[in-house]
């Protein structure tokens, strides 16, 4: 059974492929009282290596959310803390982009990351209370903020967006005069290839959350055609 590291010696993992970046928040990490752990220039080809390599030197991570655009990885920091999570590994996302990657990148994995945080955001007491949070859920204690609920997501445009297929949808549970994106991939292909306009299915989505960039989306189902006297037409 995997056990959720207790954070002994305090090492915190950085991840960022911005040197200056790196070196900025392992000051931060240093304030809230742990010891930052930067990693050498490397390329990791697969998530799996960086993963090891952040295991076997720390007992959780800091991880900025682009990590392609030097060559340090083949992959987003999202996918990597959502590996981590599986794992019960306390990590933190960060990214510069906020409204360019909450919807569509960091949505892919975002039911697997506790805790985003938008780079002005990132300092000592946030990381802090970060890890405190994630390690929290990862121990089964889950804010009602992060609690799924199966609710109706109401199709409002399909789209496109770094050549993927994207969905602009309602949540009236959460709320229903705000759309919120999301990449297509999420539904299965069975439902998929049948989306249009105006469509209901179901969906399991932490309702809880007060902003939509926390939003996750899981378990898509069809839904019913809509009854005029439900309240939900």
């Amino acid at each position: 059974m995997i056990m959720t590291p207790v954070l002994n010696d305090r090492r915190i993992a950085i991840i960022d492929d911005d040197k200056n970046l790196a070196e900025l928040t392992a000051w931060e990490v240093e304030e809230a009282g742990y010891e930052p752990f930067l990693l050498d220039n490397k390329h990791f080809l697969k998530v799996n290596d960086l993963v090891s390599v952040i295991r076997e030197n720390s007992q959780g991570a800091v991880c900025d959310h682009r990590l392609m655009n030097s060559g340090f990885a083949n992959f987003y920091g999202a996918e990597l803390v959502a590996n981590l999570y599986d794992l019960k590994f306390p990590s933190l996302l960060i990214t510069q982009f906020t409204q360019m990657d909450t919807a569509f990148s960091i949505r892919k994995w975002r039911h697997k990351i506790p805790v985003l945080l938008s780079r002005d955001e990132a300092n000592a007491s946030s990381i802090a209370k970060g890890i405190e949070d994630c390690t929290l859920e990862l121990s089964g204690k889950v804010p009602s903020t992060r609690k799924p609920r199966r609710t109706i997501v109401r199709i409002a445009n399909i789209d496109e967006e770094s050549n993927e297929r994207v969905i602009d949808a309602f949540i009236p549970s959460w709320n229903p005069y705000t759309a919120v994106r999301f990449p297509a991939s999420l539904i299965p292909e069975n439902i998929r290839v049948a989306l249009k306009p105006n469509m209901r299915l179901f969906a399991h989505v932490n309702t809880g959350a007060e902003k939509a960039d926390d939003l996750y989306f899981e378990k898509f189902e069809l839904a019913p055609e809509p009854d005029e006297d439900d309240g939900l037409a």
